[in-house]
């Protein structure tokens, strides 16, 4: 805002010039004794979404960090503007198979990843066959990964970490978007109420069902008929009275549905009668924050969540119904005596209380094939009212005997209701700057994870069982020649002890035998390199490279077997290019080595079922062929006097590669073939901005 008083009547010719925008030059007429009141719309030279403001430099303390900012995960290519499909392109990752959604972190299976909002844990992060995320991209200020080596501040996986930043609106006046494309609508909004308060809502729903419903035929035989569709919600509210002092509210949710019921229920297979099939996930949280931060050298921070989870499956007449309750309450404390000493202290505390109802037979361990599971011999369990709980402690010390040395010590106690066992978890990590541009990093610590629920079940699994356990190693160098550019070189290894494991007695059919027992091991050992172009004005983009093997020992066995998730070589090739005009393109180029398979050499026919069984080679002894993808996206942007609309087009698989996912066998298991994962296909969308 500006103001002239006294102008001369007349033509009088303004310029705005300002940095990083557009220059405006016009004029204006000046009238003796008239007031004059213009307002100009000066446009930015560039929408890029890297531009960003940096507040403060946040210091990494971890062997293995990785942050991406909301501006970045918006318009990565393959990602489809999704936040947490970025993940899929960081190095140590390995590739799920197509429509799984699984995060699988430097060797580990998809359960031994734990996901975070705002430090509170949530079920899943994706909705239906890992195509969308459960929060969207307004709602995050960052995204932080940890593979491995995470501080004492998390437990509960041997794998990995994944915590979502919630945002933190500034909003002068009401603003936010609305994006539709092929697969979903949505919606952003946030309202300043003040200097102190303000709420941000947002919503999405797919449409997808919609969409096939109005193709299918009407004389399907169904009675009723769910195609799958999901939904999320969230709303945040901050207000802070004081500068020391900040609440925040977090209100989240999401819900997932598929169901068919056939119009003439009949036998599917000698074993499973009935005429519904259902699939539904959902999931809320209410999350409250407490921040007081009264000097630089003290501030803590409170988070109370709850909420429930709730899956239901019903697949004929096998069904697993149950709900969680769950509550989560964390208190972080930290004082920093000076610059070269700060301690962390904190209380996390998780109880949860399950009601469910089981009617399945034994689900298949890992490394087991799906013709492993007895589908005659179904199980019935009722839980009702069982409470489980995890409380634990942790602190950490921020030591700088030397300017250019960190050292972490930490260590994390717990105990687990289910294993009634009190762990003790040391944790130690350092990061030494060897010059402005080189620094050195490593790190060792004890991570603990307890049996999945099935497992410990009485009527599944084993009661006696006790916590999994992993002793994580890792070492590596970064080198920053540039201000952009840096190279990062990571080596790992992951000693995997106690692991659960199918026990070989009741594989060769001992009923009286425990099903599982502790005695499996497992390694996972690799060598990550990254070689990334930080934010810019015009590029950014990296090249994330993994050379890993991870193996397994079952129980009552001496030899090493590959795990059902190795990948030897994981390449992605990522970049984005913003073009004159506010176009900008983007590229994703993956290659991945193919799963594991293990292959059936013969069959023998059974009479009495009418169905030939298989005989399988050694387990794992072979593998699909690689994965190899190139996504593209491309988008537009026009800047209007108060509002800005985009239209992209996320194309992902552009040459059409059928990628091969799983192998398959005829009736007999004479020949095989190999089940592909998506062909090529457009996410086409348009967004507006206030």
């Amino acid at each position: 805002v500006f103001h002239f008083c006294d102008l001369q009547p007349g033509a009088w010719k303004v310029r705005i010039e300002p940095s990083a925008y557009y220059p405006v030059r016009t004029s204006e007429d000046i009238v003796p004794g008239q007031r004059t009141n213009v307002t100009y719309y000066v446009e930015r030279g560039s929408y890029n979404p890297f531009d960003v403001v940096v507040e403060a430099k946040r210091e990494k303390k971890e062997v293995s960090r990785t942050i991406i900012e909301s501006a970045v995960i918006e318009k990565l290519p393959g990602a489809m503007g999704d936040p947490l499909a970025v993940i899929q392109n960081f190095a140590g990752v390995a590739r799920a198979q197509a429509g799984s959604g699984q995060i699988m972190i430097r060797g580990s299976g998809p359960y031994d990843t734990a996901y975070f909002v705002d430090g509170t844990m949530i079920p899943n992060i994706y909705h239906f066959f890992g195509i969308r995320s459960v929060i969207p991209t307004g709602m995050i200020e960052a995204l932080q990964f940890y593979p491995g080596n995470f501080s004492p501040y998390y437990s509960w996986v041997t794998g990995g970490i994944v915590d979502i930043d919630l945002k933190k609106p500034k909003p002068k006046r009401t603003g936010g978007y609305v994006d539709l494309n092929l697969l979903d609508g949505g919606f952003y909004l946030e309202i300043p109420f003040s200097d102190k308060a303000t709420v941000a809502l947002a919503a999405r729903r797919s449409w997808v069902d919609y969409i096939i419903k109005a193709a299918l035929p009407s004389d399907l035989p169904v009675s009723g008929l769910q195609l799958p569709r999901y939904y999320d919600y969230q709303l945040l509210a901050t207000y802070r009275p004081a500068p020391a002092h900040e609440l925040r509210l977090f209100l989240f949710g999401s819900d997932d549905r598929f169901s068919v019921i056939l119009n003439n229920g009949g036998a599917g297979g000698s074993v499973a009668i009935g005429n519904q099939f259902q699939l539904a996930t959902t999931f809320y949280r209410a999350l409250a924050t407490y921040k007081y931060v009264p000097s630089e050298r003290f501030e803590n921070t409170l988070r109370v969540s709850q909420g429930r989870d709730s899956q239901t499956t019903e697949f004929l007449n096998f069904a697993i119904d149950y709900t969680t309750d769950i509550t989560h309450v964390r208190d972080t404390a930290r004082y920093q005596w000076s610059k070269r000493l700060a301690l962390t202290l904190g209380l996390d505390i998780i109880y949860a209380r399950v009601n469910g109802l089981f009617n399945v037979p034994y689900p298949p361990q890992e490394g087991q094939s799906a013709s492993d599971v007895n589908f005659t011999q179904v199980l019935h369990e009722e839980i009702s009212g069982a409470n489980y709980y995890v409380p634990g402690f942790f602190a950490e010390l921020e030591l700088r005997p030397l300017p250019n040395l960190l050292i972490l010590p930490g260590v994390r106690f717990d105990y687990w209701s289910e294993t009634s066992q009190f762990t003790t978890a040391p944790r130690l990590t350092a990061r030494y700057d060897l010059t402005k541009e080189i620094t050195l990093k490593g790190g060792v610590g004890l991570f603990y994870q307890q049996p999945s629920i099935d497992e410990i079940d009485k009527v599944f699994g084993n009661p006696n069982l006790k916590d999994e356990r992993a002793i994580h190693y890792s070492a590596g160098v970064e080198w920053k020649p540039f201000k952009h550019i840096l190279f990062d070189v990571t080596g790992f290894y992951k000693d995997l002890q106690s692991m659960v494991s199918t026990t070989q007695a009741s594989l060769n059919g001992d009923s009286s035998a425990a099903r599982y027992d502790n005695n499996g091991k497992g390694r996972a050992y690799g060598l990550e390199f990254v070689a990334k172009h930080d934010l810019t004005k015009r590029f950014t983009g990296w090249i994330a490279y993994t050379l890993m093997r991870s193996e397994r020992m079952d129980s009552g066995t001496d030899y090493w077997r590959l795990f059902e998730y190795d990948q030897t070589h994981i390449l992605t090739i990522i970049g984005t290019y913003q073009l004159p005009r506010n176009w900008q393109i983007g590229g994703r180029f993956r290659y991945v080595t193919g799963d594991p398979a293990t292959p059936a050499t013969t069959s023998v026919f059974d009479s009495s079922t009418n169905t030939y069984n298989p005989i399988y080679s050694s387990k794992y002894s072979t593998r699909v062929a690689a994965f190899h993808q190139l996504d593209i996206r491309l988008d537009k942007t026009w800047i209007y006097n108060k509002w800005i609309f985009t239209a992209y087009v996320d194309l992902q698989n552009v040459y059409n590669r059928s990628n091969p996912e799983q192998l398959e066998y005829n009736f007999n298991y004479q020949k095989s073939q190999y089940t592909t994962g998506f062909p090529i296909y457009p996410i086409i969308g348009l967004r507006g901005e206030l």
